[in-house]
């Protein structure tokens, strides 16, 4: 059994802007969470699975070689792998066109 608390998946944020002025607002989907794979439930854009933020917090590194996927990094210090196989091709960050 685990010790850690059952959390939640944090709610979607928009983030704009670059840093220092990042500006963040809510998902205009109600309700839209991010999964453990960056994917968020309604809107379908990429987001940090630690902290919500999806846009121009996140900056993606295509991998060559045996890992074939994407690593993504967030500005709260997370980062994460996203397999090509299981997305379908690129990720599509936040302040994209869909």
């Amino acid at each position: 059994m685990s010790s850690l608390p059952d959390l939640d998946p944090p709610r979607h944020l928009k983030v704009t802007g670059v840093a220092p002025a990042y500006g963040y607002e809510r998902c205009e989907d109600p309700g839209c969470m991010v999964a453990l794979d960056g994917t968020t439930s309604s809107c379908g854009r990429l987001a940090c699975p630690a902290c919500g933020c999806g846009g121009t917090n996140l900056t993606t590194l295509s991998l060559i070689g045996g890992a074939q996927g994407t690593r993504i990094r967030c500005t709260c210090g997370y980062s994460w792998l996203r397999e090509a196989v299981r997305t379908g091709g690129e990720p599509q960050l936040s302040g994209a066109p869909r």
